[in-house]
């Protein structure tokens, strides 16, 4: 898992440097190209995730939200995994 605060980008696990868009640190040299396949994927799970709560897809976003925290975890992210599974809880009671 790749812990990422609000607003804070991602950071070579290296040196720390500041991803420039580069699949090569800039710092220190080392290959960010996995680490951007992650940060990517979970973004796109997360996105998956905003379009099931739309849709009422409760379990559906809980799901995705957990698996894009498990990628890359982002306190927006973990936000978005505890709507989801207050959601869920809320469905379940009904």
């Amino acid at each position: 898992m790749i812990p990422l605060e609000q607003n804070e980008s991602p950071k070579c696990p290296v040196c720390q440097a500041r991803f420039r868009g580069s699949e090569t640190c800039s710092r220190c040299g080392a290959d960010l190209g996995p680490l951007m396949l992650l940060t990517a994927r979970a973004y796109k799970l997360r996105e998956e995730a905003r379009q099931a709560l739309l849709a009422g897809e409760w379990g559906r976003a809980c799901n995705l939200a957990a698996e894009a925290q498990a990628t890359c975890s982002t306190q927006k992210g973990e936000e978005l995994r505890l709507l989801g599974s207050w959601l869920v809880s809320l469905a379940g009671c009904v």
